[in-house]
């Protein structure tokens, strides 16, 4: 299960500890029926950076709880994804890494991230978790494009 940390606010690690409270009854009831609970950093949330999971994952230590990187968020959100944000992040909390369809592809150049590298560090790193498409086109050609973006991944996965 996917969530989020809250609107963005003038000191987002102020919000931290709250945070935590929220979701500390979530992570437990998830435990108990053995599913995951997922933060997914984004830009408009308290948590929006590979540096800002790094910093607010210590504060709930259940196997059960764990984050979805969306590196692409982190770059909307003046962070530098990788290789900077992917220093910053626990890599045995990461359960799910996040790709955007547009990361892959060549028709939208400014926001293509170097997911050859960035899979490959994740392997070097013993990541066991999963690998996500997040289509996100929204000019009518989201099944084609979604079909080159998987294919594209499984070129990268292939070739590691």
């Amino acid at each position: 299960i996917r969530v989020f940390s809250g609107t963005r606010t003038a000191d987002p690690k102020a919000t931290y500890a709250r945070i935590a409270e929220v979701f500390t009854p979530m992570v437990e009831e998830c435990s108990r029926h053995k599913i995951h609970l997922l933060v997914e950093n984004e830009g408009s949330q308290n948590i929006a950076t590979s540096a800002e999971l790094g910093e607010f994952m210590p504060l709930l230590k259940s196997q059960w709880f764990g984050y979805n990187w969306d590196p692409n968020n982190a770059h909307t959100a003046k962070e530098i994804p990788f290789p900077d944000g992917y220093k910053k992040l626990p890599i045995d909390r990461m359960m799910n890494a996040q790709v955007k369809a547009r990361d892959l592809l060549p028709d939208y150049p400014a926001d293509n991230l170097p997911w050859h590298d960035i899979m490959a560090a994740m392997q070097k790193d013993g990541y066991k978790g999963h690998i996500g498409l997040e289509t996100h086109i929204f000019d009518g050609t989201l099944i084609p494009k979604a079909n080159l973006a998987m294919k594209e991944i499984m070129r990268i996965v292939d070739s590691l």
